[in-house]
């Protein structure tokens, strides 16, 4: 068999009982985390025009996180998943974000058809093991030629997920995969704007679709991933993709070798290191105006994401490595608050974010491409004084630097206190972390 009916096999074959109990608590905790920041972007413009395109009703198949309502499931996976990426500040993973694609769409579905917290943890860990074996296939990131990852694998990923709900065949999970692979897409071109979370949202719905119609009898090609005119070539930067071989989904489990990053802050996570290490410097900047000049040695992949130098926007400054780096010198936080239209504009960041220098780092971490070896920021005050901050190679929150689950819920309940009140937001996290052996439900 090829790489498609593989995966499809894969997905099929998964049982419950074979998901790495290690890998459950991760789990638990990204679909928490989404479900949590997707109620601080209620007041979103791009959260309301996706609520705008779809049908509701006081009652149907999946809740619409932020209203009192519910749509289908295809509807509520879309709508989830802009709210859980419209301010950026979902965890991160797999060169992308998995649970904004894959937590809306397991738990769209797994409310529909009345499955337990513990089928969606197996879904998810089917999506992301897909997910993770393409990825690991190109030599080459895929932010570099242009392509969104989260939307593009995110597609395929939702698609395995959707058909392992759905307890779809081998061979229909295939043709959902199959499907899915036609249907994916994103650019790095709309970072910045309204279309990178409907990207994502699309990529839910969308996987959605795909198992659906495999169920019904659509099929795709045997080999619509691994042939040369497939998914993988297609996508590929350089053409440097493993088409062939075996197929390591589940072996070792990708989960546990990669895990889920946590944001502490609701921009771009390739200034997360940076932000760490500005924050760490902060006490020991007399203030803003004692700052000469600031020089940040990041990533090539990580600035080529960061297209903004001087934001005037919230969705702007956070893709600036200048604005990030500014906000945390000036104001010892990057946080919600920071990231409104009228925050970015005064004066304390504007005018710091112009002494910030960036300089490209050629050099790629060994574990994960898309960034340097390591960020390093130093700050030069006008007495002639440089500080330098301890090189960051993982920024806290991060898979190996994990935050506990107390951080945590005090993360879920800032966000979701943007949409109701404080016992509101207990119920909604007690909900998301109900026992394992329990129904999906909303309050």
């Amino acid at each position: 068999m090829g790489l498609t009916s593989d995966l499809g096999a894969f997905v099929a074959a998964l049982k419950s009982a074979d998901v790495p109990a290690a890998a459950v608590p991760a789990v638990r905790r990204g679909m928490a985390d989404c479900v949590g920041v997707a109620f601080a972007s209620v007041g979103e413009p791009v959260l309301a025009h996706a609520l705008a395109t779809v049908a509701s009703a006081d009652t149907g198949e999946a809740r619409l996180w932020t209203e009192s309502r519910f749509a289908s499931a295809a509807d509520a996976a879309f709508v989830n998943a802009v709210a859980g990426h419209a301010l950026d500040f979902d965890d991160t993973g797999l060169d992308g974000h998995p649970s904004v694609v894959l937590a809306p769409v397991v738990l769209a579905q797994a409310q529909r058809l009345g499955k337990s917290w513990q089928d969606a943890v197996t879904a998810y860990v089917a999506g992301y093991e897909v997910w993770a074996e393409l990825v690991s296939r190109d030599q080459d990131k895929h932010h570099g030629k242009g392509w969104h990852p989260t939307a593009v694998f995110g597609a395929v990923a939702s698609a395995a997920a959707s058909a392992w709900l759905r307890g779809l065949s081998a061979e229909c999970a295939s043709h959902a995969i199959g499907i899915a692979a036609s249907m994916a897409g994103g650019l790095v071109a709309n970072f910045g704007s309204m279309t990178k979370p409907l990207q994502v949202g699309f990529a839910a719905r969308n996987g959605i679709f795909a198992a659906a119609l495999a169920e019904r009898g659509v099929t795709a090609t045997v080999d619509a991933l691994e042939s040369p005119r497939g998914f993988l070539a297609a996508l590929s930067p350089k053409g440097r993709v493993r088409l062939d071989g075996p197929c390591l989904a589940g072996a070792p489990w990708q989960i546990l070798q990669q895990g889920l990053n946590v944001k502490r802050y609701p921009a771009c996570y390739a200034t997360h290191r940076i932000i760490d290490a500005a924050l760490s410097l902060r006490p020991q900047v007399p203030g803003a105006a004692d700052i000469e000049e600031v020089v940040a040695e990041m990533g090539e992949l990580q600035l080529a994401m960061l297209r903004s130098s001087r934001p005037q926007t919230a969705l702007d400054a956070k893709f600036s490595a200048e604005f990030t780096i500014a906000c945390a010198l000036a104001r010892g936080h990057v946080d919600l608050h920071d990231l409104t239209d009228a925050s970015v504009q005064q004066a304390d960041v504007q005018q710091l974010l112009r002494k910030v220098r960036l300089v490209a780092v050629p050099q790629r971490d060994s574990q994960e491409p898309l960034f340097s070896p390591a960020d390093v920021l130093t700050v030069r005050l006008r007495d002639g004084t440089a500080l330098q901050a301890q090189p960051v190679q993982r920024a806290l929150g991060h898979a190996t630097r994990p935050i506990g689950e107390a951080e945590l819920r005090e993360k879920f309940i800032a966000c979701a206190t943007a949409a109701m009140d404080a016992a509101g937001a207990d119920r909604w996290w007690n909900a998301a972390m109900a026992p394992l052996q329990a129904q999906v439900r909303w309050p």
